[in-house]
């Protein structure tokens, strides 16, 4: 590695960047499987009724057209408790035939 010390850079080779991006990724999957594991360990929030009987219908079948028709809720209405429901860590997206469901973690 050579050193431009005129602006702080670093310059690689080829093979050092192609390392250097191994590595990276590498550390980004540990990370991932990191904050997977924290989620995981840590306490889950108390759920409101609402979000209670979204979490039910995330079975990896149904989408947000779905749970409307079900639930009888606006379709503004069940994003905005999957988007909670997301961030307390309950559920994930994901594709299964073509539609665009949700699953429990």
């Amino acid at each position: 590695m050579k050193k431009n010390n005129e602006i702080g850079e670093v310059k690689l080779d080829r093979e050092q960047f192609k390392e250097f991006i191994k590595c990276a990724k590498n550390i980004e999957n540990k990370l991932d499987t990191l904050i997977i594991f924290m989620k995981l360990m840590a306490p889950k929030p108390k759920l409101g009724k609402e979000e209670a009987e979204i979490l039910k219908l995330c079975n990896k079948k149904n989408n947000i057209s779905d749970m409307v028709k079900k639930l009888e809720k606006t379709e503004k209405n069940v994003g905005v408790v999957l988007t909670n429901l997301r961030k307390k860590g309950y559920i994930k997206s994901t594709i299964m035939n073509d539609k665009y469901v949700y699953m429990k973690i």
